[in-house]
């Protein structure tokens, strides 16, 4: 028997174990669903570069430049400011710091996306759907870790995961910097400099102590480039997926100081012609000039130093070539972009396995493999990056055969152009030189500022003698550092002599032209019309119908020389006095029967001269 008291206590024990019913079911269930209330509470991870160009006010004294400008927005910030220690300006890359809590969650999650995470980054098409992918990935490793993280603890992580594993590691912030050319890396211990468009060459706050980092963060720009980098390969040479230029050394026996690296920013939107004259690099009129020659067949060779705004000048002045017109372009590095839908971009690769003595890589292929395959696409114009071995040979061998071309070469003017042209390894004759039009001469002009190029002179080359190779030749236009002018010597008119030649015009009626066209160039820049494409679109509506183009715009006509039924009808040739070299034939266009086109009756030989397929 139960006694009373006994019961007593039982009923008082099951009613204050009423309200506990089911509270370990509601813990258990709590549990589980704590992984995906942290999960709603974490967000989405976002990061933002910036819409609008911060455009930095000119500053008279460096000792007072204290500017920050975003990156990547929320996250990484510029600061560009005087430093009292160094006695110059430091340029900052400003980041989010980890704390010590922060630093293990990351690591904790990195080293379980190395083993959750299935496919290359790098075949992501794109860094978002890179980005969203190890995003699901990473809130999964949260999940199933049960890692507790507060909004701006995750957005930090995830800034850090976004910049080792889908950018460039420490670099990442540096490369969304509009107002950055150049990024050097000299060795271990050393700053990274910069050049900044602004303010010239930087030391930044960026420093790799570890060697063994910088090796794994040169493989990674290696893989990035699409080749290889090793102790027994240690240099590289390429370009990174938006374009950027490339060069690394891997190994500290050939760099004492350790591992380096170069990389030079490619601008997506290249400059265009109206952005030239903005920029002070060349005149309207010497556009136009250039615009007339350009469109007209003449061949122009650009020359410079490093760094001298070569390849920006000749992406800008190609936006005249004719839009129905075909170009091929060469380069060893993808650089140029143009609007032109008859366009072909060719590439050089390289090869695989060990090359025997003498002899290429299997499968590679160079330029003077390219040039002598361009030649039988029938290309209107030939634009070669650079030339600086026998495919300059190949090129002036199409010159000669009436295929006008555009290329850049390492020189510092005219003379020394003609020197190297003549000199191993390319070694032209003197009569394949005079094949050559114009050559511009560029130069970095740092006594104006420090992003400053202009365009040094403008000269035509009207023969080069046999017997000296020397050349003689009329400067055109002149850049006067004094005044940051430029002189248009209009008594030297060989090249517009040839071109109103062959269209049974005056000098004079040229030279009304190229002023019409530099009072369009000038309502271009005055209007606002900066946009590489819009210029180009203008550029193509002048050419199709100019009294209308010039109407629209409120501009006085002279003269048109270049009606659109006259366009390229056929190749510029400098100078009928100018012979092809001794054993080589000058190709003349045959007549083609309607009924059946014939293939062109000519090609290269492996000597790179001009051979009569009919013999």
């Amino acid at each position: 028997m139960i006694s009373i008291g006994l019961k007593r206590k039982l009923a008082n024990f099951k009613k204050k174990l009423k309200p506990r019913r089911g509270l370990l079911r509601e813990k258990i269930k709590d549990y589980r669903e704590r992984p995906e209330k942290l999960i709603e509470k974490l967000g989405d991870f976002n990061v933002y570069e910036p819409k609008h160009l911060l455009v930095i006010p000119k500053v008279d004294d460096v000792e007072n430049v204290d500017i920050q400008y975003p990156l990547l927005r929320p996250y990484a910030f510029a600061n560009v400011k005087w430093s009292e220690h160094e006695g110059e300006l430091i340029y900052r890359v400003v980041e989010p710091e980890l704390n010590e809590r922060e630093e293990e969650t990351y690591e904790k999650i990195t080293d379980a996306l190395v083993e959750l995470v299935d496919v290359k980054l790098s075949t992501v098409k794109s860094q978002g759907g890179a980005m969203d992918y190890l995003e699901d990935k990473i809130k999964q490793i949260i999940k199933e870790l049960n890692i507790d993280l507060s909004k701006s603890e995750f957005s930090k992580v995830m800034y850090y995961i976004y910049r080792d594993f889908i950018g460039l590691n420490r670099l990442e912030p540096l490369m969304h910097d509009p107002y950055i050319e150049d990024i050097g890396c000299d060795g271990t211990g050393t700053p990274l400099y910069v050049i900044h468009k602004k303010f010239g060459s930087l030391q930044t706050n960026v420093v790799y102590d570890d060697e063994s980092e910088l090796k794994e963060f040169i493989v990674k720009l290696a893989e990035r480039c699409g080749r290889y980098i090793s102790y027994a390969e240690p240099l590289l040479d390429g370009s990174l997926p938006d374009g950027s230029r490339v060069q690394a050394t891997y190994s500290e026996d050939v760099s004492t100081k350790g591992p380096n690296f170069s990389i030079r920013k490619f601008t997506e939107e290249p400059f265009s012609p109206t952005e030239m004259i903005d920029l002070g690099t060349a005149s309207p009129e010497l556009l136009a000039y250039l615009w007339l020659c350009i469109e007209n067949g003449v061949s122009v060779l650009i020359c410079g130093g490093v760094a001298s705004g070569k390849t920006s000048l000749l992406n800008a002045i190609s936006l005249f070539i004719p839009e129905q017109d075909k170009i091929v372009s060469i380069e060893d590095t993808r650089e140029l972009n143009l609007p032109h839908q008859n366009w072909i971009p060719s590439q050089v690769r390289s090869g695989f396995g060990m090359p025997s003595e003498g002899e290429k890589n299997y499968g590679e292929v160079d330029m003077y493999d390219l040039l002598k395959a361009s030649f039988r696409q029938n290309p209107d114009y030939i634009i070669v990056g650079e030339i600086r071995g026998e495919e300059a040979y190949v090129m002036f061998q199409g010159m000669s055969s009436g295929h006008p071309a555009i290329s850049t070469m390492h020189a510092g003017g005219v003379d020394t152009v003609i020197k190297r042209l003549e000199s191993p390894p390319i070694e032209l004759p003197p009569s394949l030189v005079e094949t050559l039009d114009l050559v511009i001469n560029m130069i970095h002009a740092k006594g104006v500022s420090e992003s400053a190029r202009r365009a040094k002179s403008v000269v035509e080359i009207t023969n080069v003698e046999k017997d000296t190779g020397e050349a003689n030749a009329n400067e055109i236009f002149s850049w006067v550092p004094g005044k940051d002018e430029f002189n248009f010597r209009k008594e030297s008119d060989h090249v517009l002599t040839v071109i109103a030649r062959n269209k049974g015009l005056d000098v004079e009626d040229m030279k009304k032209e190229i002023d019409t066209r530099k009072r369009l160039l000038e309502w271009m820049y005055e209007n606002g019309v900066m946009d590489w494409k819009d210029v180009a679109r203008t550029v193509s509506e002048y050419l199709r119908n100019p009294e209308k183009t010039l109407e629209k715009r409120n501009i006085d006509k002279d003269v048109h020389v270049s009606p659109p039924s006259s366009l390229k009808s056929e190749a510029f040739v400098s100078d009928s006095s100018k012979e092809l070299p001794e054993g080589e034939i000058e190709v003349e266009p045959e007549e083609e029967d309607e009924d059946e086109q014939e293939d062109d009756d000519y090609e290269f030989g492996d000597d790179g001269k001009v051979i009569d397929i009919d013999e």
